[in-house]
């Protein structure tokens, strides 16, 4: 299996993906723990930003429409299966990581983070992709809300590990609590 690191621009707080966190950038911490939990044979950051990179993982550019409802079923159709991660969760680790790959049936599943499913942590694999393309020929436009509305598993989990950094504050937060000092 693969996993994909979605990195798009953030409105609140530009550039975060490349920001530091814990004497490595954002999208290199995560990239790096997934690569060392030992599920992947390959690290994916799929992105609009040419000049983004991670020394864990291949680059493949996001060349969709614009939502990450496109991204990821640009994805499914050309991986087919992936773990997708949220290029801004970097409480992420491998004990949570091995908890949804684990769970893992060959059917799309998702990490349910406090009554949300997660669509940035979750599974994908063929078994949704004509269901989600159809969902979004029909106008759906939200991927949480199709995960709500399909048969799609979520697994109840630990919500803190799958906050994402969105604002300043966020990002000190994660200073404080990741990096030992």
């Amino acid at each position: 299996m693969i996993a994909i690191l979605f990195a798009k621009e953030s409105r609140r707080l530009k550039n975060k993906h490349s920001m530091e966190l814990c004497r490595e950038t954002m999208i290199d911490r995560i990239a790096r723990i997934l690569l060392e939990s030992g599920y992947f044979k390959n690290i994916i950051l799929f992105t609009r930003n040419y000049s983004l990179k991670s020394r864990y993982a291949v680059t493949d550019f996001d060349r969709t429409e614009g939502i990450l409802m496109d991204s990821i079923i640009y994805c499914i159709g050309k991986y087919h299966e992936f773990l997708a991660v949220g290029g801004d969760m970097p409480y992420i680790d491998r004990d949570i990581t091995g908890k949804i790959v684990n769970r893992y049936e060959k059917h799309s599943i998702a990490y349910d983070s406090g009554g949300f499913c997660q669509p940035l942590f979750a599974i994908y694999s063929m078994d949704i992709y004509e269901p989600l393309k159809e969902y979004h020929r029909a106008g759906g436009e939200s991927i949480s809300n199709f995960i709500r509305e399909s048969n799609m598993k979520c697994i109840e989990g630990t919500p803190e590990k799958l906050k994402s950094v969105n604002t300043i504050e966020n990002l000190i937060d994660a200073r404080e609590k990741l990096c030992v000092h």
